[in-house]
This record gives structure tokens, C-alpha cells and sequence, in this order.
């Protein structure tokens, strides 16, 4: 093993001629830890010790194995393709500095060369290595907190908080945690409450409000609260613990304990569908601003119950599916959805087949955003 102080930085210097060696090892001895090499094949065996050294001045003429043939076994090793490379040359083309560059290299100083010259960018591109440490470090560090925190919002979310009798759902989340969320459960005199929503944006700040949403819908349920009284529970507590620009588009459906009527409160999510047979009867659009936006005090007002025939199956869903896009920018759009509805899943398709159809309609595009839909059966 090589030793050297490890305050110092260490450059390998790389040139047939024992002058030049000796030039820059004089210039830049003061500071920084030398390491000498003659040839091509000495070089890459000198850049491969432990400690690597920081920065490479590489000659391009020499015997064997020139300049470039070093910087190309460099660049391939995972070693040492990090490690910044300054080409210090007699050849002055053009076209020799671009073949330079283009092979990895950080400069090209041409022969006979400036001390002062040399020494100021082999400082320049050792600061923008330390820059790019210090970045990479960072990140990191800033990954690993993202991976706690995401691991936390999933295992919150993960609690037992959907009940799944009469209801059947697909979910295809962008990133490991989602803005879409998936709520169910039945209150004590057996009303079913489902709650579907779309958090701001996708990922970790998207995810953040579920758990607290969780939170009051269960516990509001399970008191045997009322659906507008929850509607109006969760919109209150998000607007006044989540930060501004993240809002709960939703749709909260209340289903009769007998099964034949529901209440509806969208609050800017997609329109609510209700199908019969294979055709759509009922389309309940919102009603509401997102939630979280802006308080509310004042008793709510959900649409006029609605009766339903045994059979019956209401669809709700997060925007991800209708605004797909093909490769020439056209949305999914409604009357695609629809028609997959009326007629696929009508005639026995699984929700799940609608990835066929996306796929089929959005070619090599992909989703942008998280794709959600919940059946309700009655």
C-alpha cells in the first residue's frame, strides 16, 4: 500500500519523459502527494492502489499504451472512472483535445505548458470533485431519510382501515408511495362508507396526508358518524395540518345498510359512475373544491340519496386512467373508460384488464401519474 498523508490530495502524474515528472513534481509537491508514472500499463496498476489517487495528468504520446488507451481503461474500470483526468500534451490539435474530452477527460493543456496554469486547474477540478463528494454524499443521506420516512407512511398505511366486502379495486401506484388512497368500512348500524381520493402530486409529499386521513375516516366511522360529518372532519384537519399547495381531490360514498341507496360527496375528483347492466345510468360530477383548501363550517349538503337496484355497480376512480396519454398526446379521455366499463367488466373482464387497454392505447408512453379504480357492488 501507498503511503501518503491523508489531509493531502494525491495526483498521479503520467509521462514517459523523467523531466516532465520531475517539473510538476517540483510545482506541485508543496501541496499535494505525487505519483509517479512512466508508462501506460505502470499507470493504470498506480491508479488502482488503495488510496486511488484524486486526480490523473496524463500524457497522450508515449510508448505501448498512449495517453489514450489509459483514459479509455479508466473511464471502463468502476475503480477509477470517477477519478478527474487532465490530459498535459504536446499535441495541440484540435482534433486531439476533442478525442481527449470526448473520452472523459476534465481538461487538455497543451505542451510546453504553465506552471501557474497547470497548478490553478489541477485546484479547479479538485474543489469541483470535493463539490461533487460533498453533493453525492448529501444525496445519500437525503435517500436514506426518504427510504425511513417512506417505509413509515407505508406501514401506517398498511393498518387493517379496507374492509373489502362488496368492493373490488385495482391500484397502480407511480412510486412505492402513492397520492391515491383507498378507504372502507362499515359503521355500526352497517353502512358502508368508501372513500377514494388523490392526493397533490405523486411520491412521498403526495403520501404524507394519507395516514391522517386514515386516522379520522376509521375513527369517525367507527362512532357511527354520518358521511358529511367525515367530509367535513377530514377537510378541516387538512386544511389546517398540511401545508399550503397539497390538497385531497376525493369522493366519499355512503352506501345504505340495506344496499339499495347511496349518498355521494365528490369533492373534485373524477365524476362518479353508476352502471346498471352495460349501460351507465347515473353520473354524480363534483359537487366540492378539493379538500384541505380551504375550512368548513357550515352543515354539508351531499346529493339526494340515490335508489339502486340489486346488481348495480358504482365506479370511482383517481384521474391517472382517463388522462393516459398515447405517443400522439391524446387522453384516455371518459368515453374510453366507459366503454371499457359497459362492455369488458360488464361481461366478466377483471378490472385488472384495463392494463391491457392502456397498454394497448398508450404504446411505449408512460403513465404519468398513479391509476386507481374502485366497484362498488350492491
Amino acid at each position: 500500500m501507498i503511503e501518503c498523508n491523508p489531509e493531502r490530495k494525491t495526483i498521479l502524474v503520467v509521462d514517459d519523459s523523467p523531466e516532465n515528472i520531475t517539473i510538476l513534481k517540483k510545482a506541485l509537491g508543496r501541496e499535494y502527494d505525487i505519483r509517479p508514472a512512466v508508462h501506460g500499463r505502470s499507470a493504470l496498476k498506480a491508479a488502482s492502489i488503495d488510496p486511488p489517487p484524486d486526480l490523473i495528468l496524463l500524457d497522450v504520446m508515449m510508448p505501448e499504451m498512449d495517453g489514450y488507451a489509459v483514459c479509455r481503461h479508466l473511464k471502463s474500470d468502476s475503480r477509477t472512472r470517477d477519478i478527474p483526468v487532465i490530459f498535459v500534451t504536446g499535441k495541440a490539435q484540435e482534433a486531439d483535445e476533442l478525442q481527449g474530452l470526448e473520452l472523459g477527460a476534465v481538461d487538455y493543456i497543451t505542451k510546453p505548458f504553465s506552471l501557474p496554469i497547470v497548478l490553478a486547474r489541477v485546484k479547479t477540478h479538485l474543489a469541483l470533485r470535493e463539490a461533487q463528494h460533498t453533493i453525492e454524499n448529501q444525496n445519500n443521506a437525503l435517500r436514506t431519510e426518504r427510504e425511513l420516512i417512506e417505509n413509515i407512511v407505508l406501514r401506517m398505511r398498511s393498518a387493517d382501515h379496507l374492509d373489502g366486502r362488496h368492493l373490488r379495486y385495482l391500484f397502480s401506484p407511480v412510486e412505492q408511495t402513492a397520492g391515491d388512497l383507498i378507504l372502507s368500512a362499515f359503521a355500526p348500524d352497517g353502512r358502508q362508507l368508501v372513500l377514494l381520493g388523490d392526493f397533490t402530486g405523486h411520491g412521498l409529499p403526495a403520501a404524507i396526508g394519507g395516514p391522517l386521513v386514515s386516522y379520522i375516516f376509521m375513527t369517525l366511522v367507527m362512532r357511527g358518524e354520518q358521511a358529511p360529518t367525515l367530509f367535513r372532519e377530514i377537510n378541516n384537519q387538512l386544511e389546517s395540518r398540511l401545508p399550503t399547495g397539497i390538497f385531497f381531490a376525493s369522493c366519499l360514498v355512503e352506501v345504505e345498510k340495506n344496499r339499495r341507496g347511496i349518498t355521494v360527496l365528490n369533492a373534485g375528483l373524477h365524476p362518479c359512475l353508476v352502471i346498471r347492466g352495460q349501460t351507465k345510468i347515473l353520473e354524480i360530477t363534483s359537487q366540492f373544491h378539493p379538500l384541505g383548501i380551504t375550512r368548513i363550517d357550515q352543515p354539508i349538503n351531499p346529493t339526494t340519496p340515490v335508489n339502486l337496484e340489486p346488481g348495480d355497480k358504482i365506479y370511482l376512480l383517481t384521474d391517472g386512467i382517463v388522462e393516459a396519454c398515447s405517443k400522439n398526446g391524446n387522453m384516455f379521455d371518459n368515453h374510453r373508460l366507459e366503454a371499457f366499463l359497459t362492455n369488458q367488466v360488464a361481461l366478466g373482464s377483471p378490472l385488472e384488464a384495463i392494463f391491457d387497454v392502456l397498454r394497448d392505447f398508450c404504446a411505449t408512453h408512460p403513465y404519468e401519474d398513479d391509476i386507481t379504480l374502485v366497484e362498488i357492488q350492491l
